[in-house]
This record gives structure tokens, sequence and C-alpha cells, in this order.
């Protein structure tokens, strides 16, 4: 889910709300706060899912 608006509204709450809700596990990605490291994964990958996926899960992890 990618979610856009004005700031301050709630936006990351309801997302983690629900992920939480809803999901065993999940990565809230919050595009001002991380690497280029996970930026570049969205240009560079999203052709292959599998390894979109296993970049994202270790690098966030490793608290990038």
């Amino acid at each position: 889910m990618l979610l856009d608006g004005a700031r301050r509204v709630g936006k990351s709450y309801i997302a983690e709300a629900f992920a939480k809700a809803e999901y065993k596990s999940y990565i809230l990605v919050d595009f001002n706060r991380v690497s280029k490291d996970i930026t570049d994964l969205f240009v560079n990958y999203l052709n292959d899912l599998d390894l979109f996926f296993m970049y994202l899960s270790n690098l966030m992890k490793m608290g990038s």
C-alpha cells in the first residue's frame, strides 16, 4: 500500500494499525527517513519481486 497526503494527519499510524491487525508481519517504509539503499530498491528491483523483498527485508532489519 502506498499512502500519500498532507503531513501529520495520521497516515503512518493508520497504515501500521491496519498492518498489525491484518498481517503477521509487515514492513513500514517511511521515504522521508530511509537510506538511499532502500529507495534504490524501488528503482532497481521492482521487476524481480523475490529479490526486491529479500533485499528490503534485510536492509530494514539492519536499520537502514
